[in-house]
């Protein structure tokens, strides 16, 4: 697929297929993330990709506490929504049945341009997410247990020498075709 599609066409996936990413697909994946560009080539990331059924149960048991945590930000952002909150409560502790869960981390705490080595990070992350769809796997980018405070007990479980944790990606074969959400104009211009 040509760089311009992958951009336009990927999207969010929170429905799974429970067929397994092959070993070599996921690898250049996760190498996809590691040629991201990084504040001074400092290449502030790691990430633990979970895909045995343990690690993937423990996940979810955690994504469990996340959404009672999360509930009160989805009820005041889609109060008007309560489907987009079931739905959305579902994803996050059935993680949509993907098979594989990586979990993105920030290595780099003495970093002294903390922003620059975090949007590091987040560029890693957009690679690892146009790399898999580049490969036909969908992905959802999830940032819930950062902003509900799990990030530690993530860290703590999966990567406890990795540093901070970031956020997680789901990743597999999607069992749906989300649609294009609409796009918003006078978001650039030119001069």
């Amino acid at each position: 697929m040509d760089a311009k599609t992958c951009l336009l066409t990927r999207r969010s996936v929170r429905k799974y297929r429970s067929d397994p990413i092959p070993d070599a697909d996921l690898l250049e994946i996760l190498e996809a993330g590691c040629y991201a560009p990084s504040a001074i080539n400092l290449q502030h990331w790691y990430f633990a990709a979970l895909r045995s059924p343990e690690d993937m149960a423990a996940l979810k048991e955690i994504m469990v506490r996340v959404v009672t945590a999360f509930n009160p930000t989805l009820r005041e952002r889609f109060a008007k929504h309560p489907e987009t909150i079931a739905q959305t409560q579902n994803f996050l502790t059935t993680l949509g049945g993907a098979p594989v869960c990586v979990l993105a981390f920030f290595r780099k705490n003495d970093y002294p341009d903390r922003d620059g080595a975090m949007q590091s990070v987040a560029a890693a992350i957009e690679n690892i997410l146009l790399a898999a769809w580049d490969k036909g796997i969908g992905s959802c980018w999830i940032s819930a247990p950062l902003k509900v405070g799990m990030g530690e007990e993530l860290r703590q479980r999966f990567a406890p020498d990795k540093g901070e944790f970031v956020a997680a990606i789901t990743l597999g074969y999607p069992d749906e075709t989300p649609r294009c959400p609409v796009r918003r104009g006078g978001q650039f211009d030119l001069r």
